[in-house]
């Protein structure tokens, strides 16, 4: 009885904090979260290889920044194209994904790294493959996903994330 508790502890704990989920459908990513209570001017939906850490401020890459609609309200998804990303702290700015691009979605962006337009992008994976730093990576559901909401001041406040 004494190992039942713990292991029934635990689940409660991950449905509780398990609130951001990843699915894949025909056109990409599908990126869900829990309805929130809080008033923010946009939200900042990012990922990252490690689990959220509130010492590091700029945690994870951004996937996408979501707005309000015209009552005020959140949605609950975002669907992510079917694109890869580029992780601009590990980008060393070398090239070499913006010159084997068949579809010329990769672009410099004003720090000279890589860029993907994700209306570009065909999801070949050729630039993830030649990358020497390993910079660039498509949404999977092993990665971490946290929720921001991006207050007045433009200060980011996390309000949920994926538990792996």
């Amino acid at each position: 009885m004494k190992t039942l508790i713990p292991s029934v502890i635990l689940v409660l704990v991950s449905t509780i904090t398990a609130s951001i989920t990843f699915s894949l459908d025909a056109i990409g990513s599908v990126i869900q979260w829990e309805q929130f209570e809080g008033s923010y001017d946009s939200l900042v939906l990012r990922c990252s290889e490690t689990a959220y850490e509130t010492e590091d401020p700029d945690w994870g890459v951004i996937l996408a920044t979501v707005y309000p609609d015209s009552s005020g309200v959140f949605p609950t998804s975002v669907q992510i194209q079917g694109a890869f990303i580029v992780d601009p702290d590990k980008c060393i700015a070398c090239g070499i994904c913006i010159n084997r691009c068949p579809t010329d979605a990769i672009t410099e962006d004003i720090d000279g790294k890589a860029a993907i337009n994700p209306g570009l992008c065909i999801a070949c994976g050729i630039c993830s493959n030649v990358c020497p730093v390993e910079a660039i990576f498509a949404p999977s559901s092993s990665l971490h996903y946290g929720l921001f909401g991006v207050t007045e001041e433009s200060i980011e406040e996390f309000i949920q994330g994926s538990v792996q």
